[in-house]
């Protein structure tokens, strides 16, 4: 099948490494055009999600692995429970395969599947990355140092880190070096809610246990992306603005519609979809911040005017909205 056309710049680009199981939960019900490339390397969840997703022409799944250099293979080590598959073996001494999930981790095979970079991808393709998730079971550093051009442009990106030593060894310092020293992104949040895997029984108050792993996500510092200029800088504060308001950093929205309403920027007549949806995202969390604060709410409101050149919706005109409140 022919490759779709690459996305226009106001089309949202997802790279999402490791797709097992499908579209990642945070992208889920976007509601602005998408380009969600899944790369997942095992060939019969390949075969499957491209089945579920064959009337979804915004949803591609690729049949190869992404890692550190073009043009080769991958070994993967397939496992009991096929979230663990990757081409690093579980650790069965480890606190997370020994102890919490003993037959998750069982070794029952091993494949071999192609692999590529990300920057070959896009390159051979002609495609861009917005925005990227990893997870890959440990090989998330050496999937990060194959997209190092590619890392250029990308706004944020949602990575699995390891803290013990589920599979070897942890791989957080490494990616954290990468990721903030090398690259200057900025670590914004952890997916972890302060309940890791308890020790003994006394497990109070909503923290405790060892952390073994979750998702980071990080972003862009905003003045690399003014460095672009124009409609490519308009793009990126906007389509970051509404990654972060999706993905629990609503402060960091306002961050980058302050550096956009710097730089003059205006919708004009011609609204592009991901534009409409931030103000859907702003309205709504605003909104959310009503009930912490009825002069927050009204700060909200003179941004949503400074920030969009229109008056926000009152809160009847919301509730009376099938844009807003379809349900």
């Amino acid at each position: 099948m022919a490759e779709p056309v690459a996305p226009d710049l106001w089309t949202t680009a997802v790279v999402d490494a490791g797709g097992r199981y499908g579209i990642h939960p945070s992208w889920r019900g976007y509601e602005a055009p998408i380009d969600y490339r899944m790369f997942e390397p095992e060939p019969v969840e390949a075969a499957r999600l491209t089945t579920k997703y064959e009337s979804r022409p915004d949803i591609s799944v690729m049949p190869f692995a992404l890692g550190a250099a073009p043009d080769t293979t991958i070994d993967l080590f397939m496992t009991a429970h096929h979230g663990y598959i990757g081409s690093t073996p579980p650790n069965p001494t480890s606190l997370w395969f020994g102890e919490v999930r003993p037959d998750e981790g069982v070794v029952e095979g091993s494949i071999t599947v192609p692999a590529t970079t990300l920057d070959a991808y896009l390159e051979s393709t002609g495609r861009r990355a917005d925005f990227l998730k990893v997870d890959v079971e440990s090989y998330e550093l050496q999937v990060l140092q194959g997209a190092a051009g590619a890392l250029d442009r990308i706004l944020a990106l949602r990575v699995e880190l390891q803290f013990d030593d589920s599979f070897g060894q942890q791989t957080a310092s490494s990616i954290f070096s990468y990721l903030i020293d090398e690259r200057d992104y900025r670590l914004m949040r952890f997916d972890y809610d302060g309940r890791g895997q308890p020790l003994s029984y006394l497990t109070v108050d909503g923290n405790y246990g060892a952390l073994c792993g979750c998702d980071a996500v990080f972003v862009r510092k905003p003045q690399s992306i003014e460095a672009w200029g124009g409609d490519e800088a308009a793009a990126g504060f906007v389509k970051l603005a509404a990654f972060a308001l999706r993905n629990g950093l609503p402060d960091y929205a306002v961050v980058c519609l302050e550096r956009l309403a710097a730089m003059g920027w205006r919708a004009g007549s011609e609204e592009p979809a991901v534009h409409r949806y931030l103000r859907k995202l702003f309205i709504l969390a605003a909104g959310r911040l009503r009930l912490q604060s009825g002069h927050l709410y009204e700060l909200a409101v003179e941004d949503y005017r400074r920030f969009f050149g229109i008056d926000m919706p009152t809160r009847h005109e919301v509730f009376e909205s099938e844009w807003l409140n379809p349900n």
